[in-house]
């Protein structure tokens, strides 16, 4: 097909989608595959993971890799037939049906006719609705239905078998796709799925976590605007607004922002205080403290690059999910934030070295002049008790802790306000290798059996 100059397209299994463009753009989009095929040459070549096959492109202004399904070798071609045009808007594109019809009848492809859609702006493909008009993509209306009673479904039963962990859990991974957000509220399904390991057969009690995941799932799978954005997926544009956060498990948390600052100090008992939190939960925090700063000076909908320096909560970030219980928190309540906020998707995390993050000494009391603070920034209720703003006087537990003779040890670390503010983006995300070997069974059942589908 693509050396007969036909496409772009793709397939997952026996499911084939193809696109096609307008004859008017056909010479600028060859210029731009032949652009692309001379990055995947430069990047090696055809890569395999985990059985699928990929070609490296380009990195994004979000710091992505982009994952080419083909390596743009062939040029494509104005198909119809004599160079002729079609009736109406259909004759503005380079093939249709029937060439793709009468090329796979020419070498022998077979293809299941029944299940052809016809070319439109607006199809299924996978599981999902793709809608070029709009540039969304969402879940069927029956999928919805069904993910919903699978909700209801398992909220009537105490206890649940694998093969029954493994369909909800496989049918949310699903939405996911569409509800990005929801991947933090599937990580109680994660954790019972490992319950069952060495005993495949037994009926378990879920997690007392996963109640509430699911009445947030039920929630938002009602939506009745359920649909996500593409181009929130692949921005044009992402703002370095030099913004930067840390932490120190003994003394703080800290942001610079454009050169100014804010800390926080933690609280003594902050690491058993409703649960068990490490440096991580404070790192997270801190990532979190410096989005609502950043937020606020930028219009809804700007993509805005943050720094961290460290990774468990930078890379975290971009499957936006974390494995530790005290940081997905965090998370979850970020990204409810940023959705109701209009920055879903927007926030894109990179790492920085430690000795190259200027939010290093204010984590560790080590402030700059008060006349570079930033404005300041309210503590949610869920941080009230574990953090207090630098600036405010000692609590009564730290006059306490001061009196003890036991203060929280500080580094000692040259402050290096002329430190250069280099970060390093990341490359090819981490989507998650486990989370993706949990979904294989669970999830392929729900994007099978689409049929083919042309989009144009």
């Amino acid at each position: 097909m693509r050396w007969r100059g036909m496409g772009p397209f793709t397939k997952w299994v026996d499911d084939h989608v193809f696109f096609r463009i307008r004859r008017k753009y056909l010479a600028s989009f060859n210029r731009l595959r032949d652009t692309w095929c001379g990055v995947v040459g430069a990047g090696g070549g055809a890569k395999t993971a985990r059985g699928r096959i990929w070609f490296e492109g380009e990195v994004g202004a979000s710091g992505v890799v982009a994952e080419l399904f083909e390596d743009c070798e062939f040029p494509l071609r104005d198909l119809r037939s004599g160079g002729g045009v079609g009736e109406g808007i259909e004759g503005d594109f380079l093939y249709g049906m029937e060439e793709v019809d009468a090329f796979s009848d020419e070498v022998g492809l077979q293809w299941e006719r029944a299940k052809d859609q016809a070319f439109a702006q607006t199809g299924q493909y996978i599981g999902l609705v793709w809608d070029l008009g709009r540039r969304t993509v969402s879940l069927p209306q029956d999928k919805v239905t069904k993910y919903v009673a699978a909700i209801q479904t398992w909220e009537e039963k105490r206890t649940h078998s694998l093969l029954e962990v493994q369909q909800l859990y496989g049918r949310l991974l699903h939405a996911a796709l569409v509800l990005p957000t929801g991947r933090s509220r599937l990580t109680g399904l994660e954790s019972m799925l490992g319950l069952f390991n060495g005993r495949p057969f037994a009926s378990l009690h879920p997690p007392a976590s996963i109640r509430a995941d699911l009445v947030w799932w039920a929630d938002a799978l009602r939506r009745p605007d359920l649909s996500r954005e593409l181009g929130r997926m692949f921005p044009g544009r992402v703002v370095d607004c030099q913004a930067f956060s840390d932490a120190s498990s003994g003394v703080g948390v800290g942001i610079v922002v454009g050169g100014r600052w804010r800390a926080w100090r933690l609280l003594p008992g902050w690491k058993t205080l409703d649960g068990e939190k490490d440096i991580q939960w404070a790192e997270a925090v801190g990532f979190e403290l410096l989005v609502y700063a950043v937020a606020r000076s930028h219009s809804p909908g700007t993509h805005l690059r943050l720094h961290g320096d460290n990774r468990g909560v930078v890379e975290g970030w971009w499957n936006l999910r974390s494995r530790n219980t005290a940081v997905n928190s965090v998370f979850r309540r970020l990204l409810d934030f940023l959705d109701g906020g209009g920055f879903n998707e927007c926030i894109h995390s990179a790492y920085v070295r430690s000795e190259d993050n200027p939010a290093d000494g204010p984590s560790r009391g080590i402030f700059p002049p008060v006349s570079q603070l930033l404005p300041e920034i309210p503590l949610p209720p869920a941080l009230q008790r574990f953090l207090i703003d630098a600036t405010a006087p000692l609590t009564a537990q730290e006059e306490a802790v001061r009196r003890s003779g036991q203060p929280p040890a500080i580094a000692a670390k040259e402050s290096r306000p002329d430190r250069t503010l280099h970060w390093t983006g990341h490359g090819a995300r981490d989507l998650g290798h486990d989370e993706e070997r949990l979904g294989e069974f669970c999830y392929h059942e729900e994007g099978y059996g689409s049929g083919d589908w042309g989009l144009g």
